[in-house]
């Protein structure tokens, strides 16, 4: 009896299914079945996939210059926008500049999330086309009770 429950334990234990990578998604950051990944996991995901990863890496860059660009010039189009809403008498080069700023630094960070998705993209691809499935399982087979694997 103690040995047919322990291979009824075992035999669930190794029915398992096993895929070598898993799909990456892109929506407002790169997820991982349904979890938000930090850069440092993302890169450590794309490892084995130079291409992806330097397209990520190209991309991160990117979002990040753009976030550092515009911010700065959003804050100074802000400050002139409220002075003329509250009343004052803004400064034309102050908005014309923070304008321009803005639309810059958004235009770099669009793009850096551009080949973010782009990576996330070639990594799917080449993940699909070179991921190992197998299955092993334990049980009953058509000779008895034996050890079987499938791919």
């Amino acid at each position: 009896m103690k040995k047919s429950i322990y291979l009824f334990i075992m035999g669930i234990a190794l029915c398992v299914s096993v895929s070598a990578q898993t799909e990456l998604t892109y929506r407002n950051g790169v997820l991982q079945n349904g979890v938000k990944l930090k850069a440092a996991q993302v890169r450590e995901v794309m490892s084995g996939n130079s291409e992806a990863l330097e397209l990520y890496n190209s991309g991160r860059s990117l979002s990040v210059a753009g976030q550092v660009i515009a911010v700065p010039f959003a804050a100074m189009f802000g400050y002139d926008l409220g002075t003329r809403i509250g009343g004052g008498e803004g400064n034309g080069t102050l908005l014309a500049v923070g304008a321009v700023g803005t639309a810059v630094g958004l235009i770099i960070g669009l793009s850096g999330d551009k080949k973010i998705k782009n990576s996330v993209s070639l990594y799917n691809s080449k993940a699909i086309s070179s991921s190992v499935s197998y299955q092993i399982n334990f049980g009953f087979t058509s000779t008895g009770v034996g050890l079987s694997m499938r791919f």
